[in-house]
């Protein structure tokens, strides 16, 4: 008797240890196999004549009991999407800790500043901090992750022109996308979600041989001068030479080493330093140490308004040597030089200059005798 009940028992835990919910048995007396499909909360029991049909049904059951009350979530509505309700679940508790671990617009802002300063120019800092100050003004005290594409397509309409939206929605991603590298908000801005703007195309203008000298002449500044003959007569951007040490101009070389750290495209180039820029640079220069080493701005109006070029044409510095350089050496090693590409070298930098002004353009140099008879025409 004992040894029966020993060897229902030893069944019993081999049926428990290798089956789960509902049990399948072969049953000698009904020679079927049966499904205990019973709970607490009730089913039953069905047999079956073979192995195949019992587990069939024993699967159904399961999934049955994993979709018990799953009705009352719409799960028939989910499912149309290929979504279950545990996915739907998961989703909805990944945005609820992602909303309460994110950080205000501001505090937000406040982060990429101090994560940015020292990798970009005072300048580009400045532009960054003012065009999300004000994007931040209009969130209301919300979590990035409180903000809706909705919401930045309303803060963008009401800037007027499509460049300057555009410029407004640059920093804007790029906040977003610093943000989601820290798990402050759940996704990045993609191209659908806030499209950019299309723009007209710009107009490229560049300075004349006269204006070239005037700007050189009126440049008294050192930093001033530095940045300015770096962007006219070397090709480098402004932000780019905001960011250089006075280490990487070699004038052994004859070359200014944009690092990819320094570089606005992260790639390293060698920009040649002709005769007239190292005449420019030569009584600045240092061994090591900032190029430019406060922020710019204000000097920089000044220097535009004494050289009777005020307002400032966007950019006209690096467009004036891009277009007189590729009159003499041709488009790919202006590109090379500038850190370019002839693409947007043939696209935008087809100013017509002649080969007379090229050559008198990068013959400019401190007291020159061009240099000296501008002056004296202003003087007379």
């Amino acid at each position: 008797m004992q040894e029966r009940k020993a060897q229902k028992t030893k069944k019993a835990q081999k049926v428990s240890e290798t089956q789960k919910w509902p049990v399948i048995q072969f049953s000698p007396r009904e020679k079927a196999w049966k499904v205990d499909a019973r709970t607490k909360e009730g089913g039953s029991r069905k047999f079956f004549k073979t192995k195949g049909e019992a587990e069939a049904f024993a699967g159904k059951c399961r999934i049955a009991r994993g979709n018990d009350g799953t009705s009352a979530f719409g799960n028939t509505e989910l499912a149309g999407y290929g979504w279950t309700v545990q996915r739907a679940i998961d989703f909805a508790l990944t945005h609820l800790r992602q909303r309460a671990q994110s950080k205000l617009v501001v505090d937000a802002m406040t982060a990429l500043l101090d994560f940015k300063r020292g990798r970009v120019g005072d300048t580009r800092l400045s532009d960054i901090e003012n065009r999300l100050t004000r994007f931040s003004d209009t969130c209301d005290g919300k979590t990035v992750a409180q903000v809706t594409p909705e919401d930045i397509t309303a803060f963008l309409s009401t800037i007027p022109h499509p460049a300057t939206r555009n410029d407004y929605r640059k920093e804007i991603v790029m906040l977003w996308h610093f943000c989601k590298a820290r798990k402050w908000v759940f996704e990045s801005l993609d191209k659908t979600q806030v499209p950019r703007e299309t723009e007209p195309e710009k107009s490229r203008t560049i300075l004349t041989v006269e204006e070239t000298i005037r700007l050189m002449e009126a440049s008294t500044d050192d930093d001033i001068c530095a940045l300015n003959a770096m962007v006219l007569f070397g090709g480098l951007r402004r932000e780019e030479v905001e960011k250089l040490d006075w280490s990487a101009v070699n004038f052994t070389t004859g070359h200014i080493e944009v690092s990819a750290e320094v570089s606005k495209v992260s790639r390293e180039r060698f920009a040649p330093m002709l005769d007239n820029l190292r005449a420019w640079l030569s009584p600045l220069a240092q061994k090591s140490g900032p190029v430019v080493s406060r922020g710019l701005m204000h000097p920089l109006r000044a220097t535009w308004k004494r050289a009777l070029l005020s307002p400032w044409p966007q950019d006209a510095h690096r467009h004036s040597f891009i277009s007189y350089r590729r009159r003499i050496i041709g488009d790919a090693q202006t590109a090379l030089d500038a850190g370019t590409s002839e693409t947007i070298i043939k696209r935008h930098y087809k100013r017509p200059v002649t080969a007379d002004d090229a050559e008198r353009y990068f013959s400019i140099k401190p007291s020159s005798d061009a240099a000296q008879k501008v002056i004296q025409m202003q003087a007379g």
